[in-house]
């Protein structure tokens, strides 16, 4: 069991690590996409359901009256800004694809803003399972084998472990490779339940590929019966009945006003028009859900022979499907309020610390052999621990310094964070392995603490502004960084008090 531990853990060691970071970054996507579309004007002060519906009406009625499908984005805490989208069909003839546009509406002046061109949190939280530049199977075929080889390197690491809770509880510092085993001990132990919840739910949630056998046992093999699998599985229950409304008062006002009466309790969070230019539009509205792991609630407005129908989803209808989505509000924390998201958030970062730690025990365990494999993935273990938080960080700071019209400006975003951990890849090949774990940490401090600077040099916002304007998405992310270049500062001043001990 050790040795299925010990190679479990170090077959996809880099790429858990990859996976953990990126993951954990998700669980503030919503965050990262404010500070990286600073243009957004936010919402301060409640503003009416109605107000903003007819404020953003406005404004899809003047820029996107041929529109197929409307949407309107309401404020929440995660979210303090109104957005509105709408649908473009294609245009064979005038040689106009089929689009999404959005903007984001300014509340007091009821302007509607262009944000730059970005990639935003949801890129950096899909390369967690999709990896970027290979092909969407393959990436998923990669972070499966990786999660399967997790779960097998969690519950091995259990069963070695006899005493693991009183070895929690022991930290010996100055130890060597005893005190790297302590840490690994408490990153694996105090976040254990969320590890394992999240390793099983994301093999759960990659079930193509990680549960494919099942699939092909039971329907066949190919896509297309494959697509016959998943049809069935979504399958919405809902729940229909007819109301005493005027048909041809349908309308999102109407909607919103019914909607508002049935659930009290419940917050606004989209407003819907589907169908606009056919004779059976649909009325949609969404509710957020009020606490736990209730699912969000929508409402659907329509007419039927003639009268008003409203249906609403209330989840799917099968048993494992209702199992899946579970799981998948778990995996994703897509119920948590903002300390829950937090701990979400920490427990990735040990998940990843415990991988990291991992990686330097394996590496600490053979240097005395000083072969040149070992001091190669020594200065590679450099490259992927702090290498990866090094290009997250130029990833933000591409966001502020590419020109606002360049060209596929959201790709050279994603483009330059790779290009930044190739480039820490070639910096540590070059150095010392000891000499470039110190400079790396050096480079991620400074390059963090850069970041709120940046983003005073290059916007309109800063510490103090974002404070008095109640901009606390912009203020928290901005402290953030400055908060990890004082933990990468911290790690690069022990780390350099232990080499200067060891040369002494």
């Amino acid at each position: 069991m050790s040795w299925l531990h010990t190679w479990a853990g170090f077959a996809f060691g880099w790429l858990l690590f990859f996976i953990f970071v990126t993951g954990s970054a998700g669980y503030f996507e919503n965050e990262i996409d404010r500070w990286m579309k600073p243009e957004i004007a936010i919402v301060n002060t409640p503003i009416d359901d109605f107000t903003i519906l007819n404020k953003a009406q406005q404004q899809l009625n003047s820029l996107a009256g041929d529109g197929a499908q409307w949407y309107i984005s309401y404020p929440s805490i995660r979210d303090p800004h109104i957005d509105i989208s709408w649908l473009q069909l294609a245009n064979t003839e005038l040689g106009i694809p089929r689009q999404w546009h959005e903007k984001n509406l300014d509340p007091y002046t009821n302007n509607a803003i262009s944000s730059r061109e970005t990639s935003g949190g949801e890129t950096l939280y899909r390369l967690h399972y999709n990896l970027h530049y290979v092909p969407i199977m393959v990436g998923y075929l990669v972070t499966s084998l990786a999660t399967l080889f997790m779960l097998i390197a969690l519950v091995t690491g259990v069963i070695i472990h006899k005493k693991i809770f009183i070895e929690f509880f022991t930290f010996r510092t100055g130890k060597g490779l005893r005190a790297w085993l302590d840490i690994h001990n408490i990153f694996s132990v105090l976040p254990l339940p969320f590890h394992l919840m999240i390793t099983y739910s994301g093999l759960v949630l990659l079930m193509g590929i990680s549960f494919a056998p099942v699939i092909d046992a039971t329907y066949g093999e190919g896509k297309k019966i494959h697509r016959q699998f998943y049809d069935l599985f979504q399958v919405e229950d809902q729940q229909q009945q007819f109301i005493e409304l005027n048909t041809a008062d349908l309308s999102l006002e109407t909607a919103l006003k019914d909607a508002k009466v049935r659930y009290k309790n419940q917050a606004i969070s989209y407003l819907g028009l589907i169908d606009r230019h056919t004779s059976q539009p649909s009325f949609e509205v969404w509710l957020d859900a009020n606490e736990g792991i209730e699912f969000a609630t929508l409402i659907t407005y329509r007419i039927v022979n003639e009268r008003v129908q409203i249906a609403q989803s209330i989840g799917k209808t099968h048993s494992a499907a209702q199992v899946y989505d579970i799981l998948e509000h778990l995996h994703e924390g897509l119920f948590a309020g903002t300390y829950l998201r937090w701990l979400y958030f920490i427990s990735g970062l040990l998940g990843a610390g415990m991988i990291a730690t991992g990686m330097i025990i394996w590496v600490n365990k053979r240097k005395k052999q000083q072969t040149r494999l070992i001091n190669v993935i020594d200065k590679l273990n450099a490259a992927v621990i702090v290498g990866l938080p090094i290009a997250i960080a130029c990833y933000f700071l591409s966001n502020r310094l590419l020109p606002s019209a360049m060209p596929d400006r959201a790709e050279w975003e994603m483009h330059s964070l790779f290009i930044a951990f190739a480039l820490c890849g070639v910096f540590c090949a070059l150095r010392v392995a000891d000499k470039a774990w110190q400079n790396m940490l050096w480079v991620a401090a400074a390059l963090y603490a850069f970041i709120p600077l940046c983003n005073m040099l290059t916007t309109e916002h800063n510490l103090l502004l974002s404070a008095q304007k109640g901009d606390w998405l912009m203020l928290g992310f901005d402290l953030s960084m400055l908060l990890f270049s004082a933990c990468f500062a911290f790690s690069a001043v022990l780390l350099q008090k232990h080499t200067s001990k060891i040369a002494i």
